[in-house]
């Protein structure tokens, strides 16, 4: 470990250049490869299935298990999962479960999904040296969490909720983090069941709980282990690691459909608004107290900045299926919350006067490249936010098309002050596309679909075009806008619980689609029906590979870095490209459902020194610009222009893992 002195440092950060606008953008939009799938499906190139698996049909689902008219053991249907949450471990392994475990036998959601569903499994898929794929299965495959306390079931007499064991602790709808070991902290969850419940008649209406319970993933044992248990049932929330590697814990809703508490009345009707915090030295949680309390979507759009503060990007999931927050209308002013003090503090709806300001629902939050200044601080933080809808409850069915640069900045006290700057518009309007930070500086976007899937299930038209973004730099190497353009087609229509990762070797992984089993029953086995072209509307447990543009150019090659790094030390990276590497960033392993990946962060860091076979870059010191946990560390390269740097015309090797140690 090399330290390197003041002066020195002072030195390097003065030669750095100065960042001109944005190059042209690359003309290619990448290339896909064949969709894949556990089972060995065989795929035409429009991603049609000609040939299933040994075992299981064209969607997945084992020949030998009950079909969908079968109404009786929710166990006796066994369907490969969809990856609706998809982590990229530190060992190189895709951690993923499923969504919506069960839904393929049910064609009412409402009076069938909390009797039939059952609880998500998980998956490990590992790459093998020829390119291919190999699954195992966690143990337990659910993740081992049970609810067992029902303080607020609705008192109905002998109408009164009935709970199922099978479904109680669903992986479904939780929000994860990776910690600094790399283990996976996976927080609240489902408990799906009827209230009210006829007895006697196996019928009832759906409704579910958010679970108080949280778990952890041991990627060393590939087992599941119960963690700490929070103050708060939480359904959809919001984690996001703080500088320190404590874990904030926001948002959420208790109960979905019916949110009446008889143990604490006046926190009907909205979501939750306590946080709290986790400490995984003592897998405990603390309540942040009264100024720890706001009101926030379901998975709202949270980001650590590099001030330590914690940033809500007036984005989440748009539509609570009873539109049951009153208070829907803050949902559109993006704030700040202080870990320090335990605060909340409003900053205003992002460019109020603006036609892309104000809240986005489900949509993307993407970070930025943290780019240094030439003191070496990181003073400001930038995201992007692209499409959805623009409305909460009941005004989410049509998307936009608009694109914006929420940054937010800060003055030499460490305040906050939040600058929205439009770009172009993305090629059409989509619902639930997830975005895909690349190496390069650009934002890969893909999947999604024409209208708002949760509102109209089925009737949703899903949009296989990707894009890419390209972001604009001014002189001073700020922000100031960007183009989307277009980056291929999927050969899979993905629209509900879709996902997509960037692997260590600098493609994306793209899979999921979970749809909601209701309108979507109808027209599931009719390609024939006018107006659904290409619909997909079972789960697909498939995954495709998309290669960025850079992915056929030479590129630079890391042979050898340290494994395990510490903040504030210079990292020598040995490469055969020294003279040529125009950047080095460091990209936090993956880790997202619902569009969203809380901790997901690109930091550009400063190269200090320049060998023959080496460039040394020192690492950021500051734990809230670089939390603890797994990075991929990628090189950039530019052959033309050292200097030059800026987003989309570097060419980035593949990815270094290492572990950042506080």
């Amino acid at each position: 470990m090399r330290k390197l002195a003041l002066a020195t440092f002072i030195a390097a950060l003065a030669a750095l250049p100065a960042i001109g606008s944005a190059l042209a953008a690359p003309t290619t939009a990448g290339h896909y490869l064949t969709p894949i799938r556990e089972d060995g499906a065989a795929f035409a190139p429009d991603g049609r299935v000609v040939r299933p698996g040994a075992g299981y049909d064209a969607n997945g689902c084992r020949t030998d298990s009950q079909p969908k008219s079968t109404k009786t053991d929710p166990a006796g249907h066994e369907c490969l999962p969809a990856a609706a949450t998809v982590i990229q471990l530190a060992d190189g392994r895709i951690l993923y479960w499923n969504a919506l475990e069960g839904s393929e036998r049910m064609n009412d959601v409402v009076v069938e999904l909390g009797r039939l569903s059952v609880n998500d499994l998980s998956r490990l898929m590992t790459w093998q040296p020829d390119g291919t794929a190999r699954w195992s299965s966690p143990t337990p495959a659910d993740g081992g969490t049970h609810n067992i306390a029902h303080p607020d079931d609705l008192p109905l007499g002998p109408l009164s909720s009935k709970h199922f064991s099978y479904n109680n602790g669903s992986l479904f709808c939780a929000a994860q983090v990776q910690l600094a070991d790399g283990r996976v902290l996976v927080t609240g969850g489902t408990d799906f069941y009827s209230e009210p419940n006829v007895p006697g008649a196996d019928v009832g209406l759906l409704e579910l709980e958010g679970l108080r319970q949280s778990r952890v993933f041991d990627p060393s044992h590939n087992t599941w282990q119960p963690a700490g248990t929070m103050h708060h049932g939480r359904w959809y929330p919001g984690l996001v690691t703080l500088a320190d590697g404590r874990v904030l814990a926001a948002g959420g809703v208790t109960k979905l459909i019916k949110p009446v508490y008889p143990t604490h009345a006046t926190d009907s009707g909205r979501n939750v608004m306590p946080s709290e915090t986790y400490d995984p030295a003592t897998a405990r949680w603390t309540d942040n107290g009264p100024g720890g309390e706001y009101s926030l979507p379901l998975y709202p759009r949270l980001h650590l900045l590099p001030n330590g503060h914690v940033f809500y990007d007036a984005a989440g999931q748009a539509y609570n299926p009873a539109g049951q927050s009153y208070d829907e209308v803050t949902w559109a002013f993006a704030a700040i919350y202080d870990p320090a003090a335990r605060t909340w503090r409003s900053l205003g709806i992002p460019a109020a006067t603006s036609p892309t300001g104000g809240f986005r629902g489900s949509t993307f939050s993407a970070v930025l490249p943290l780019r240094p200044s030439r003191d070496g601080s990181y003073a400001s933080a930038s995201f992007l936010t692209a499409g959805g809808v623009l409305f909460p409850t009941p005004g989410s069915v049509v998307t936009t098309s608009d694109s914006r640069i929420d940054t937010v900045a800060f003055d030499a006290r460490g305040n906050d002050q939040l600058i929205t700057t439009p770009t172009g518009p993305m090629a059409t309007g989509r619902w639930f596309s997830t975005a895909v930070p690349l190496p390069d500086g650009t934002i890969y976007a893909v999947n999604g679909s024409n209208i708002d899937q949760i509102v109209m299930p089925g009737a949703e038209i899903p949009i296989k075009q990707a894009e890419l973004f390209t972001p604009a730099l001014d002189r001073r190497g700020r922000y100031s806008g960007g183009a989307w353009r277009p980056a291929g087609a999927v050969a899979r229509g993905r629209s509900y619980h879709n996902t997509a990762i960037l692997l260590p070797d600098g493609r994306v992984l793209i899979g999921g689609h979970a749809p909601i089993p209701n309108a979507d029953a109808m027209v599931m086995d009719r390609p024939d029906l006018p107006g659904y072209p290409g619909m997909n509307n079972h789960h697909d447990p498939s995954f495709q590979i998309y290669e960025p543009p850079y992915w056929s150019k030479p590129r630079p090659a890391i042979s050898r870095v340290e494994r395990n790094v510490t903040r504030g030390q210079v990292m020598r990276i040995k490469t055969r490209d020294a003279a040529t590497i125009a950047s080095v960033v460091l990209m936090r392993n993956g880790t997202i459902t619902h569009l969203v990946d809380a901790d997901g962060r690109t930091v550009q860091v400063p190269i200090v020194a320049r060998h023959k076979d080496a460039v040394d870059v020192l690492l950021p010191a500051n734990g809230a610009v670089l939390p603890a946990g797994p990075y991929l560390v990628f090189i950039n390269q530019n052959k033309a222009n050292v200097k030059d740097d800026g987003p989309g015309h570097v060419v980035p090797s593949k990815g270094a893992q290492v572990m950042l140690r506080g």
